[in-house]
């Protein structure tokens, strides 16, 4: 049921075009993971607060601004999909029913070699170069992720972290597993501070919360008068902000983003302070809280989790899987390549236009259910949402074709 000779002739006749995907696929994978940078897409989204007024759209971007997000949003739901499928479709038709229309097919079936056979390998030939085109997208993301921004295969450390362990003459993994010591250490706080570009009090209040989060023991339950008192603190001082947005001539969005500038303006602090109610000292606090909370997102943004990047790959790889399964079945069912090519290339194509369609909004979503695509979401797999169902139809949808793709060139009569 496989041919050596079959496998090595249509290897060479369809390398090239496969190495010319995946080259693309790799520069464009490595240079979206190398240049992720989170101060850009934080000045990106300060633009699209301008431009869009949308409070939860721009909540949910803050959200998303990370670097699987970004990878998945940018490069597995967009260009990376497009070229796989461009490759698909060329391939399929290549394979199949390309050598029929042509002729050729009929003199390598004049040989001793069975239909089965040809077919066979021309399936696994199209899976093979699937698998080995994803490993390597796969492994040059862990590589490229590792060499610019670390933490894939090695522990990273944030700048404070590395700048104040050059200062102590301590290991990085030291220092980083005792936060309290660059705590308790004004010169240590001022170093690391001024390492992350950022205020000694924020600094100081971002350290706290680190080693808050890393603390194993339970903490103590809130009683009701302290939730009360928290919950009307906290709509003080965001009654400050808006007064605040209101005097600078802002949305309240766009002071959010960029809290420094209300503590640089004495005059519209003073007004945000005498809205609120709240003391100075504890308005000044609460803003400082605000920014070193920042401080923590941003460091969660360089995470670069090999489990979601894996099974993004898997994911993308499953759905060109069941898609080329789609392409190599009318590539069988056909004698011409045009006839082929209208529904092995359509339809995948239809699938992307109304997977797009679905997400513009809520009016067009009922497209979602007319397409394979939706099947694999990317930020779902970041989210850690349950995917494994989906995954596994997809995987169903393959082997279902490609078995009918056998079965289909195996009966039907083909032109001499």
């Amino acid at each position: 049921m496989f041919s050596k000779t079959i496998f090595k002739q249509t290897f060479k006749s369809n390398i090239r075009l496969w190495l010319i995907i995946t080259v693309i696929l790799v520069a464009l994978s490595t240079l979206i993971i190398g240049i992720f940078n989170p101060d850009m897409m934080e000045r990106v989204l300060g633009f699209m607060e301008r431009a869009i007024d949308d409070p939860e759209f721009l909540a949910r971007m803050q959200q998303e601004i990370s670097l699987i997000n970004v990878l998945g949003m940018n490069f597995y739901a967009g260009m990376g999909l497009i070229l796989v499928l461009i490759y698909i479709i060329i391939t399929a038709n290549s394979l199949v029913v390309s050598k029929v229309d042509r002729g050729s097919m009929a003199y390598i079936l004049s040989t001793p070699i069975k239909r089965s056979t040809v077919i066979v390998t021309q399936a696994i030939y199209m899976i093979i170069a699937l698998v080995v085109m994803f490993s390597i997208l796969a492994a040059s993301g862990l590589v490229t992720a590792e060499v610019s921004h670390g933490g894939v295969f090695f522990e990273r450390f944030t700048d404070d972290v590395t700048a104040v362990a050059e200062e102590a003459g301590m290991e990085e993994a030291y220092v980083a597993a005792d936060l309290n010591m660059i705590l308790e250490n004004p010169q240590l706080l001022a170093i690391g501070a001024e390492a992350r570009g950022i205020e000694v009090e924020v600094y100081a209040i971002y350290l706290t919360m680190l080693i808050a989060q890393g603390d194993d023991m339970p903490q103590p339950e809130r009683t009701p008068e302290q939730t009360a008192m928290e919950e009307q603190m906290e709509t003080a001082f965001v009654d400050g902000l808006e007064a605040a947005a209101e005097h600078m001539e802002i949305e309240m969005i766009e002071l959010f983003g960029d809290l420094r500038a209300l503590l640089a303006d004495h005059e519209a602090l003073g007004v945000a302070v005498a809205a609120s109610g709240l003391p100075v000292e504890h308005f000044v606090q609460g803003i400082y809280m605000q920014l070193a909370m920042e401080e923590i997102f941003l460091d969660s943004r360089f995470q670069f989790d090999i489990g979601d990047y894996i099974w993004l790959n898997i994911g993308m790889f499953l759905l060109m899987f069941a898609t080329a399964a789609i392409s190599f079945f009318f590539s069988c069912l056909f004698n011409l390549s045009k006839h082929a090519i209208a529904l092995g290339a359509g339809i995948p194509i239809a699938f992307y236009i109304f997977q797009t369609m679905a997400m513009v909004g809520e009016d067009l979503e009922f497209f979602r259910y007319f397409t394979i695509n939706t099947l694999y979401n990317p930020i779902d797999i970041a989210a850690g949402n349950g995917f494994a169902i989906q995954f596994a139809i997809l995987g169903v949808i393959g082997v279902i074709l490609y078995g009918l793709s056998v079965v289909v060139f195996k009966k039907k009569d083909l032109p001499l």
